[in-house]
C-alpha cells in the first residue's frame, strides 16, 4: 500500500513547477475537476499545499513538506 497514490503525486509534481488553480490542473491531468478538488482538499489538510486567492481564484502552492514527500518519491 502506498502512503500517498499517483494521482496526487502528479499534482504534487505539477505544483513543483509553479502556483496553479485547480482548473489548471484538471486540463493539465485529464482528471475530473471534481476529483482534482477532493485531492488538493485532502492534500491540504494533510500540509502538503495551501491555497490563496488571486484574481477571485484560489491558486495552490506546495509547501515544504510537500516538498519533501516529492524528494522521497523522486530522488
Amino acid at each position: 500500500m502506498s502512503v500517498i497514490g499517483k494521482t496526487k503525486l502528479r499534482i504534487l509534481r505539477e505544483l513543483s513547477k509553479h502556483p496553479v488553480h485547480g482548473y489548471y490542473l484538471s486540463k493539465k491531468l485529464n482528471i475530473t475537476i471534481s476529483s482534482i478538488y477532493a485531492h488538493l482538499s485532502e492534500l491540504e489538510d494533510e500540509g502538503f499545499v495551501f491555497s490563496e486567492v488571486r484574481e477571485r481564484r484560489k491558486v495552490y502552492h506546495l509547501t515544504e513538506k510537500g516538498r519533501k514527500l516529492l524528494q522521497l518519491f523522486f530522488e
